[in-house]
């Protein structure tokens, strides 16, 4: 094809106007700014709005602020703000709830009373002004979040907390921004603040009675198409945002509350999780963030100290008054120092939700350009600031706790196979073996799956291949790693228990699909051969709902539960498939067993919300009608004969707990038996 010279020359006129030049350019600019920045330990946000400022009209002008660049960008800040409400941890605010709210309300106040002054009398910007600029500096971004993850910080408490007053603080900055922008856009009095009221609760009740139900009926019909998933929930992301924008709200604040009332509904680790995240972090917020430093204009800087003075002034105060918040509650709870500084560092940076709130102020005409150049200038310093803190008092903490605290026993290894025989489960067996597995240890996960051998072994053995192949994909979409391998054997179980034996597992996981009455299956002889002396902790699973799907935990345990050698391994395992889907777990014990869970996660400083019902003798039974709804999951742990926490009467109550119970998702636990704690018969009679 021959490129005359004045096609050449269109194309590389300034500014660009070619589409896909300019989308190439914009790709370049995502791929390599966060790349250079981070070698100067700079966080990626800031090298991507630089971006934008070099290739901005007040820079070289290379790309134009068109209504395409602008589109992209509207999307990018309504994903943003709903993964910021998927990122809020509600039972890590639950489990600490006071506290957050404390300093929740610490983190908005001074903030917003120590700015409205300065903007006001110091600044010389008028109250509407004033008042958008100091609601601006109540809000924050935990950008230092992956350094607490790195140092195994996420359970302590000053981490809680700051995760939980996020919830808070960004919910009253929405509100007042709410506020704001109506007067701002139809001026005040009673009517507009009537109007917003009634407005705000309609969208409210819309938001919280019915997208999670519809969400619920989507997803279960949806469960085996994983891109109609993904669009379902965008197109609820923009039908929120839509609403906001009727109701006379800001479409940040729809997108906020549509990501807060899914966030149980899409867990961390799931293959929808990742898929949002890639979406939004890999190409649409970096948009966003590109056309916030397109808007910047390099020559107010330089025309007058007014730009300097507004950076400088806006930073200080922002530094100050989160400074002061997290003093001020970090003594009221009594945080050590150590505990003060890392709430401080977590909560101190103002990143990219800052961005979301000063542009609403920017489009409707009450922020200037010298407050969004010191807006950039403040996410620089405080970015900074928030990750040199939170590095350095991590690290005091994790000294400190690695130094005085062992590990439990059983705890100290794991090595996970999932059998994946049955093709039609798979996928609800993958999410729980992932929601089970650490995501932190070394040892990978493995699929499997047991072929009989007989005469179709070839052939069913081509098959397997095939459903490892698509159970491999999947882990990968979710971000964490499997093997996959199949097998021959005389039957799945020996298949499993020999696979198992070779790569030292701690834990298999199993599927089933379950009969009417649970209690034929749970004491009939369906897994005897794999149950029977099995080293490792097996899970058989009835996956009848997907796991984002279910409510509530129903734990049952059986007397001196805790004295299994297995028991805390175990119980790290309910914790982290609670943890995983932020499900209530509501356990039935004897003794001092749910007083050992409950301090123990304390301990851990789990979020999990845990409810403990105790019981002086096996013959005590809660009544199963009233207690299981038809989306909890019922989770049993059966000892096996001989063991320590084996009896007849823990036994007969399951049978009468599980019967006619087929209708509900359950998961049996049976405990891997060693020989220090087989007894030939249990001493105990009952």
């Amino acid at each position: 094809m021959n490129l005359t010279h004045d096609h050449i020359r269109s194309i590389v006129q300034l500014p660009i106007n070619d589409p896909v030049l300019v989308f190439a350019i914009i790709l370049l600019v995502i791929l390599v700014s966060p790349l250079v920045l981070r070698k100067f330990r700079f966080p990626g946000l800031i090298g991507l709005i630089v971006s934008g400022i070099i290739i901005g009209p007040s820079g070289f002008n290379i790309i134009e602020k068109t209504s395409a660049i602008d589109l992209f960008a509207t999307i990018g800040m309504l994903l943003l703000m709903f993964i910021a409400g998927l990122d809020l941890d509600q039972q890590q605010f639950s489990r600490t709830r006071n506290k957050s709210l404390l300093f929740g309300i610490l983190t908005y106040t001074i903030p917003f009373g120590m700015g409205l002054p300065v903007c006001y009398y110091l600044l010389d910007f008028n109250l509407i002004s004033s008042l958008m600029i100091s609601n601006m500096f109540a809000t924050h971004t935990m950008i230092s979040y992956p350094i607490v993850t790195r140092l195994g910080l996420t359970r302590n408490e000053a981490v809680a907390v700051a995760t939980g007053g996020t919830i808070i603080t960004d919910t009253l900055v929405l509100l007042v921004l709410a506020v704001i922008t109506g007067i701002a856009t139809e001026g005040g009095g009673f009517e507009l603040y009537g109007n917003l009221i009634i407005s705000f609760i309609i969208f409210l009740l819309f938001v919280v009675f019915l997208i999670p139900p519809a969400t619920r009926w989507a997803f279960h019909r949806l469960e085996d198409d994983n891109y109609s998933q993904f669009i379902f929930v965008a197109l609820v992301v923009f039908i929120c945002a839509l609403l906001a924008k009727t109701a006379g709200l800001e479409p940040i604040i729809g997108a906020f509350a549509a990501g807060f009332v899914l966030n149980r509904l899409i867990p961390s680790g799931s293959t929808l999780r990742n898929r949002i995240d890639f979406t939004g972090n890999a190409l649409f917020i970096p948009f966003f963030l590109i056309s916030i430093g397109m808007i910047v204009d390099l020559r107010i800087i330089f025309a007058g100290p007014m730009a300097i003075i507004v950076a400088v002034v806006l930073t200080v105060v922002a530094l100050i008054s989160k400074f002061a918040a997290a003093e001020i509650a970090s003594r009221i709870i009594g945080f050590t120092a150590d505990q003060r500084r890392l709430l401080f560092g977590l909560t101190s940076s103002h990143a990219a939700a800052i961005l979301a709130v000063i542009m609403v102020g920017y489009r409707i005409g009450i922020i200037d350009e010298n407050v969004i150049n010191g807006t950039i200038f403040l996410i620089l310093i405080t970015c900074l600031v928030s990750s040199i803190v939170t590095e350095a008092a991590g690290k005091n903490i994790a000294f400190s706790v690695k130094g005085g605290t062992k590990k439990p026993v059983g705890l100290t290894q794991e090595t996970v196979i999932v059998s994946l025989s049955n093709p039609q489960s798979m996928e609800r067996l993958l999410d729980l073996a992932l929601s089970l597995k650490k995501k932190n240890h070394n040892n990978p996960l493995y699929g499997l799956v047991v072929v009989d051998d007989d005469e179709t072994a070839n052939e069913k053995l081509t098959l397997a291949r095939s459903t490892l192949a698509r159970a491999g994909g999947r882990a990968l979409a979710s971000g964490r790693k499997m093997e996959t391998f199949a097998t021959i054997d005389n039957n799945v179980s020996s298949g499993i228990k020999r696979v198992a034996r070779e790569k030292n597992a701690t834990d298999i996981i199993v599927g089933t699909s379950g009969k009417r009455n649970l209690a034929d299956f749970l004491f009939g002889r369906s897994l005897e051969q794999l149950t029977t002396n099995s080293a490792q902790n097996i899970y058989v699973f009835n996956p009848l709902h997907p796991l984002s799907l279910f409510k509530k935990i129903h734990l049952f345990l059986p007397p001196y539960a805790e004295k299994e050698e297995s028991f805390l391994h175990i119980l790290e395992k309910v914790i982290s498939l609670a943890e995983s889907g932020k499900i209530i777990v509501e356990s039935y014990s004897y003794g001092s067993t749910g007083l050992l869970i409950e301090s123990h996660l304390k301990k851990t400083g789990s979020p999990v919300i845990h409810k403990f019902h105790s019981f002086i003798d096996e013959k005590e039974s809660p009544d199963p009608k009233s207690l299981i709804a038809i989306d909890d999951l019922l989770v049993v742990i059966s000892p096996q004969r001989g063991t320590i926490s084996f009896s007849k009467a823990y036994n007969s109550l399951l049978k009468k707990i599980l019967k006619n119970k087929g209708e509900n998702g359950y998961l049996i636990i049976y405990p891997g038996v060693f020989n220090s704690n087989l007894t030939l018969q249990s001493s105990r009679t009952v």
